[in-house]
């Protein structure tokens, strides 16, 4: 069995393998951290993801109002609102880091954890680490996302495979645990 501080420098050295490969294959974007290539989706994207940290803290039940085709209500709503990258990068909105970076680092992390939440996916259902690592490479860096480049939400599939893999070893663990008025039921 591995020690917490094997796992952790595992998952670093994982972390660090699939963020070269994104890098190489993302090239120049890496470089480039100031800029987007395409003018369109990823400035709305900035957008989404500005409104949501600003607004979230200056009237959270007027989120989904946005300041887009004012008068309208909801216009959050007409798109993805990225809540959970929002949030995730609200932070860095906060300490004043420019918003094209902000979604920059979204956009790679993207890449990058995917290919990681699919190791541990397949790691954990093969017990074999090269097929998680290739499994891992393809998830992450499949054609689809690059005829989709320009969509963070396309991106930020790392959830799917993570929840895949907290579902499984909550189903390998033989207890699944709800609760209802107070009481813990297994089934």
């Amino acid at each position: 069995a591995l020690t917490w501080r094997q796992r952790i420098g595992r998952l670093a050295l994982l972390t660090g393998v699939f963020s070269l490969l994104a890098a190489a294959l993302t090239w120049p974007q890496v470089r480039d951290l100031d800029w987007v290539g395409d003018l369109g989706d990823p400035l709305f994207s900035i957008w989404r993801l500005a409104w949501v940290s600003h607004q979230i803290v200056r009237d959270p039940l007027r989120l989904f109002d946005g300041n887009m085709f004012h008068p309208e209500p909801l216009t959050l709503t007409y798109s993805d609102s990225m809540i959970v990258p929002a949030l995730m990068s609200a932070p860095l909105f906060w300490m004043g880091v420019h918003p094209v970076f902000i979604y920059n680092l979204l956009f790679l992390s993207g890449f990058v954890f995917s290919g990681v939440t699919m190791f541990l996916l397949v790691r954990a259902l093969t017990g074999r680490t090269e097929a998680a690592v290739i499994a891992g490479a393809i998830f992450a860096f499949y054609p689809y996302r690059y005829e989709h480049y320009p969509h963070l939400e396309l991106q930020m599939t790392m959830w799917m495979p993570l929840t895949l893999w907290a579902m499984h070893r909550t189903m390998a663990a033989g207890r699944l645990r709800r609760y209802r008025a107070g009481r813990e039921l297994r089934v």
